[in-house]
């Protein structure tokens, strides 16, 4: 199943096992630092709504379009070009010097688009591109089979980007870049064996950059696209008939993006304990590029938060929930700060683990934060769990 946040698909580990998780974080780490706040369910009464204009609520959702969506996915983009460039030179000339360039690249690429892929709606879902650039998680190995199958068969269809276009999405993007770069066999791409390997890497990166730049151009266009839609919402529009339904579409990308971080990043690779660890569920294991990826969802996630000023909105009485959210943000960069790849060790290591059982835990808060104090106070219906289906 692809990851885009539509649909909930079978979870690795049920609910209750999260929480026991959870539950055993909090055990695990003491002397947490603890964020300045006071949760809305504490409180004598029902909380105070915000007060704020239409067109309040409308700067906020400019601020995010044009200050972190607009640019994040230009950077995706221009990160997918550099990457096929990389695999252009590997194929030219096969040597580890191109094949260690067309791995950083691949490095680059995973980090442009794990700063902007919560971003799930607008032009990234359309023709399943979002499915497309990442498929995860694939707990049945589907992907894996079918890139695998393309190798063995050397199936010419995959080797330029309109034929690979035609074939299952699992294996169109990331994944499967990955597994040309890290997987097994890799290695003969610095030779003249891998000839047949490296064309299918560039047929990926070559279908990246268009998907990369479709969505880039989608999002710049001015007239009739998303960005007016969901600036100058009307009655007649399906999805944008108000200021809230575009507000409610940011405020979403933190809710169901912590959710997944911590549902389906996080926890079933992190397993229960050190023994019940499943290291390889983690996204991104074989480039051990795990660590990096969830890096630059943090950072993407705080930069949407910071220039999308949607913290502006809130009652005076809770104006301290900005500085709250803030503040989980500097624990969730500390945590990130001490941990070392690959997070594949990390699991398995007492000491080391601890660190990522505290990222678990501020994720939880963070994504709690969002979805039960931030959206409330704003008089943004919860809506539904983008993990929990239909």
């Amino acid at each position: 199943m692809s990851f885009a946040l539509i649909s909930r698909p079978a979870e690795t580990h049920p609910r209750p096992a999260r929480r026991r998780l959870l539950a055993a974080a909090f055990a695990a780490v003491f002397a947490l630092p603890l964020s300045p706040l006071s949760a809305l369910a504490q409180e004598d009464g029902p909380p105070e709504i915000t007060k704020a204009t239409r067109e309040q609520k409308l700067d906020v959702v400019w601020n995010t379009i044009d200050g972190a969506i607009r640019p994040g996915y230009a950077a995706f983009a221009d990160a997918a070009d550099e990457a096929n460039s990389a695999m252009g030179d590997l194929c030219t000339l096969p040597a580890g010097e191109n094949l260690e360039g067309a791995r950083e690249a691949f490095a680059d690429l995973v980090r442009a688009w794990s700063r902007i892929e919560f971003v799930q709606f607008g032009p990234v879902m359309e023709d399943n591109r979002g499915a497309r650039i990442l498929f995860f998680p694939d707990r049945r190995g589907i992907g894996l089979r079918q890139v695998q199958a393309i190798l063995a068969d050397k199936d010419e269809s995959a080797t330029t980007q309109a034929g690979l276009a035609e074939k299952s999405v699992a294996v169109q993007g990331l994944g499967a870049l990955e597994y040309v770069l890290h997987g097994t066999g890799a290695d003969a791409l610095a030779t003249k064996d891998g000839d047949f390997r490296c064309r299918f890497g560039k047929a990926i990166t070559a279908n990246l950059t268009k998907l990369g730049d479709a969505i880039t151009a989608d999002w710049t266009k001015d007239a009739g696209g998303i960005a007016e839609r969901m600036t100058n919402p009307k009655a007649s529009d399906p999805a944008y008939r108000t200021a809230d339904d575009s507000l409610k579409e940011i405020v979403g990308v933190f809710i169901n993006g912590f959710e997944a971080i911590r549902d389906l990043r996080l926890n079933p690779g992190m397993g229960e304990s050190e023994k019940a660890a499943k290291p390889k569920l983690f996204l991104f294991y074989r480039s051990e590029l795990a660590l990096a990826s969830l890096r630059a969802n943090f950072a993407g996630m705080k930069d949407l938060f910071t220039v999308s000023n949607v913290g502006s909105l809130l009652p005076e009485t809770h104006a301290y929930l900005k500085d709250s959210i803030l503040f989980e943000f500097e624990n969730a960069d500390m945590a990130l700060g001490k941990l070392s790849p690959p997070l594949t060790e990390v699991v398995g290591d007492t000491s080391k683990r601890q660190n990522l059982t505290y990222l678990l835990i501020v994720t939880d808060s963070l994504q709690s934060q969002f979805a039960g104090q931030l959206s409330p106070l704003l008089g943004l219906s919860a809506g539904f769990s983008a993990l929990d289906g239909d």
